[in-house]
């Protein structure tokens, strides 16, 4: 009978033993997996909380210090509709544009619906924190790329030189509003054909 307890004792013993040696393990099992994470893939800032997500978040810009700000913004099924209406930033003045409204379950490109004209210390490569308002008093930061006017951002229409309030009747624009630099060079640059040098 003393023998069958020790038995008994010892296979409980290593079972115990097991038991703290797997747990780690198989807690690190089927939980967190990064596909349950989000993951957006795109060429600019997101914010994916709450009911209002802002996907894709760039500035395209013809040249340095000038640019359209856009981005995907969307709404989710269980909230009221959203109207976008202010940007901001440290260093960014935005122009005035239309207040966006974006329906409840619906989503609105500001790619293709026009975006708002900035300007501002930036230049491609860059990102740029700024903020989204919306009338509901709710506001969103984010970062947004700035990415040249080139490619699939061509389209993009470009803000006028100005994108401030209107001077008033009879006053000039400030210079310092006018576009100074040279606008980006979208060209790829060419290899040289095999065999030939640079100075052929």
């Amino acid at each position: 009978m003393t023998s069958l307890r020790r038995l008994r004792t010892r296979r409980a013993l290593a079972l115990a033993g097991l038991v703290a040696v797997a747990a780690p393990l198989v807690s690190s099992c089927g939980f967190d997996y990064a596909t349950d994470r989000p993951n957006v893939i795109a060429d600019g800032g997101y914010h994916i909380d709450g009911d209002v997500h802002v996907l894709a978040a760039r500035i395209v810009a013809p040249s340095d210090g000038t640019g359209t700000f856009v981005a995907t913004i969307s709404v989710e099924p269980s909230a009221d509709d959203a109207t976008f209406s202010g940007l901001s930033g440290e260093g960014v003045t935005a122009g005035q544009f239309e207040p966006v409204t974006i329906p409840s379950n619906g989503s609105v490109n500001l790619f293709t619906e026009g975006g708002v004209p900035v300007t501002g210390d930036f230049a491609a490569g860059d990102s740029v924190p700024v903020t989204l308002d919306f009338g509901s008093g709710k506001s969103i930061d984010i970062d947004a790329r700035v990415v040249k006017q080139c490619a699939e951002y061509a389209e993009v229409a470009t803000p006028s030189p100005s994108p401030s309030k209107s001077p008033k009747a009879g006053a000039s624009a400030s210079p310092s509003a006018e576009a100074t630099t040279e606008p980006y060079d979208c060209s790829y640059p060419t290899a040289p054909a095999i065999g030939e040098s640079e100075g052929d």
